[in-house]
């Protein structure tokens, strides 16, 4: 992959591609930080959500409305899928930006990325698809269309290097944010209980699926052990849908369960639990900076888990695991998820206060891969000391 640089024009202007909320607050914190650079003002365009529109981001659509988990929800917004894909890349024919810049929602910018160089505009890719867990066959599509890319994981950047990729680690936006986190021991709480918390997920669909199961495993430990439960409901997700869900699961199961509904951030909660059952996601790298032991679960509709799981590499999808190098928590995914195996696990930390230790311990050593840098800087750092000239990165 050739190095792309080009003079600086008097206003730079700079297309950015964001999806789904998570990526829409990544881009916002990457366009902040751009603008930040001593004497580089650029212009930005694009599509997101309310995050890069507080920003100042010009967006062509808002898309965070769109997201979608699987590929058979994915089709219910195919027909906006596509107008966005021709409107960004009629724009970009038109605008011809000096630099795009996507963010993540890979089936899209994938696709966008190729249109991109064809009409000769260079592209940043910041936080990659997860080609190192499926479908990595998509890494050839990113030799050949992007320039360079930005990572927030430690092992991605040797993973791309190896694949012929220009790829820097930038650090961590959860490692950053989190930095300061308490991790103040759970047993210095005045309680005879052990607390476990659940986090089902910020998206409704992954709520729907997997709070019963969560739910599942919280009555069969209560088999075994006295236990409180939180339950730590996401911004995203209202308390209506968390109650609905409850509430079914209760009439169909009996007796409720002592479960509090947690509004506070995780961050302020998970160092004053002494367990969690987490699903899959960055959730597991706030659990993994919290040093609190935890089940990490999973599932997906049957269908699309049916048509994914052909694509899936059989290793850890915890990315807690994976940064820490090796099976620190185990992984309870589609038909693993069940209540009553989640239950053995937590009996056994709970009452083991050797293993609850051995796993903080092995956690640590994940938080110390992560780094503290900040991620959003240090990759405007990296976009303007590579595609812009006349910059004082150091600055």
């Amino acid at each position: 992959m050739s190095s792309t640089s080009m003079p600086r024009p008097e206003r730079s202007s700079i297309m950015i591609v964001a999806g789904e909320p998570s990526g829409d607050a990544h881009a916002a914190g990457l366009v902040r930080s751009l603008r930040e650079c001593p004497g580089f003002h650029p212009g930005f365009f694009g599509s997101g959500g309310r995050a890069l529109r507080g920003e100042g981001v010009e967006l062509l659509l808002d898309v965070t409305r769109l997201s979608a988990i699987g590929p058979v929800a994915a089709l219910r917004n195919l027909g906006s899928y596509l107008s966005l894909f021709r409107r960004l890349s009629q724009e970009a024919g038109r605008r011809r930006p000096e630099l795009a810049v996507l963010v993540d929602f890979p089936d899209f910018n994938l696709r966008l990325a190729r249109r991109l160089r064809a009409r000769g505009i260079p592209v940043c890719y910041f936080i990659s698809p997860q080609l190192w867990a499926w479908r990595e066959s998509r890494v050839k599509q990113i030799r050949r269309y992007v320039d360079l890319m930005l990572v927030i994981l430690p092992f991605e950047e040797d993973y791309f290097r190896r694949h012929g990729v220009e790829a820097r680690y930038v650090g961590n936006p959860t490692a950053f944010r989190l930095r300061g986190i308490s991790t103040k021991s759970a047993t210095s709480r005045d309680s005879s209980e052990p607390i476990v918390a659940l986090l089902p997920g910020s998206r409704k669909r992954e709520v729907s699926l997997i709070l019963p199961v969560q739910l599942d495993a919280a009555a069969a430990l209560l088999e075994r052990m006295p236990a409180r439960f939180w339950l730590i409901r996401a911004p995203e997700i209202s308390a209506d849908l968390i109650k609905e869900i409850i509430g079914a699961w209760t009439n169909k199961n009996g007796a409720p369960l002592p479960l509090e509904i947690r509004d506070e951030p995780a961050e302020a909660l998970l160092p004053r639990v002494d367990a969690a059952v987490v699903k899959s996601g960055t959730s597991t790298l706030e659990a993994m900076l919290a040093r609190v032991p935890f089940a990490m679960v999973y599932k997906l509709a049957l269908m699309s888990w049916v048509l994914l799981r052909p694509l899936v590499r059989p290793q850890m999808y915890c990315l807690a695991n994976l940064v820490a190098g090796g099976r620190v928590v185990p992984e309870f995914v589609q038909r693993e998820a069940r209540g009553e195996r989640i239950a053995e696990f937590l009996e056994t930390i709970l009452k083991d206060a050797s293993q609850r230790d051995e796993i903080r311990r092995r956690l640590e050593s994940g938080v110390e891969r992560l780094g503290v840098q900040d991620a959003y800087r240090e990759a405007a750092r990296s976009i303007v000391g590579k595609f812009f000239k006349g910059i004082d990165v150091e600055s």
